[in-house]
């Protein structure tokens, strides 16, 4: 790697650093959370459902890759994606980055890069929390399915931050990205629940519904390959628009 690209993804960091943090801090309190309130969870759920049982697993995917985790990354994704030299020309700091001597390019696929590696950490965040802090309510959970619920989620979701990034590069004013990106993926989601349109439902392949071993709430061999190859190939046109929307501005 060279010393101009070290510089670019050192740069992005920097700009990004506040907003994962504060991501990190709130997934790292979900993981927390979820594990510590087990117990009474799932003795609140078996009281209501009598005669029925919840299983460890089933109660980890239901409160993570299926609810919380899912919502809550998306909304960092967004906010991750958020930023670039629109945004700098907007508050007129965009001079300094384009006097450096690196093209537009490297400055968007050095964002993008550092975006997309926030985005995959805090992914794995409340999964490995997991992992680690249910023998405190005696109860386990195998490291090879939060790696492997935590790598399918964040490769499925990826199209979102992309989505986000793309936004921040073509619309104007501190909010207007993430207000769009936002609504557009309530409406998206609310889209892929009708039954015609449900090959859509990238939520799916996140949460690995249709890949679940039986009622063990455990993913077996198969993997969402089809729809998690869309996403990413989807992120990355997406990334490609940004490039070209920013070597075609005159800034």
């Amino acid at each position: 790697m060279s010393k101009d690209t070290t510089m670019l993804m050192r740069k992005a960091w920097l700009e990004s650093k506040a907003r994962f943090t504060a991501a990190a801090i709130i997934l790292t309190l979900l993981g927390i959370s979820t594990v510590l309130r087990a117990p009474a969870t799932i003795a609140g759920w078996e009281r209501v459902h009598r005669g029925e049982q919840m299983s460890y697993p089933l109660y980890i995917w239901l409160s993570l890759p299926h609810g919380f985790l899912q919502f809550l990354w998306i909304i960092a994704a967004v906010i991750l994606g958020l930023g670039g030299l629109l945004r700098e020309d907007a508050a007129g700091s965009s001079g300094f980055s384009l006097g450096l001597p690196v093209s537009r390019r490297r400055h968007v696929l050095a964002r993008a890069a550092i975006g997309a590696a926030e985005a995959i950490a805090l992914g794995f965040i409340p999964l490995l929390l997991v992992l680690i802090l249910s023998p405190l309510v005696h109860r386990s959970y195998p490291l090879s399915q939060a790696l492997t619920f935590a790598t399918m989620f964040v490769l499925a979701g990826l199209v979102f931050y992309a989505f986000s990034f793309f936004l921040s590069h073509i619309l104007q004013g501190e909010y207007a990205a993430p207000t769009v990106g936002l609504a557009a993926i309530a409406a998206f989601y609310i889209f892929t629940k009708l039954p015609r349109f449900a090959f859509l439902n990238v939520f799916d392949a996140m949460d690995g519904k249709k890949v679940l071993v039986g009622y063990t709430f455990y993913l077996g061999s198969d993997f969402p390959i089809v729809p998690i190859v869309a996403s990413l190939g989807i992120a990355a046109v997406l990334i490609l628009l940004s490039i070209n929307r920013v070597n075609a501005r005159d800034f």
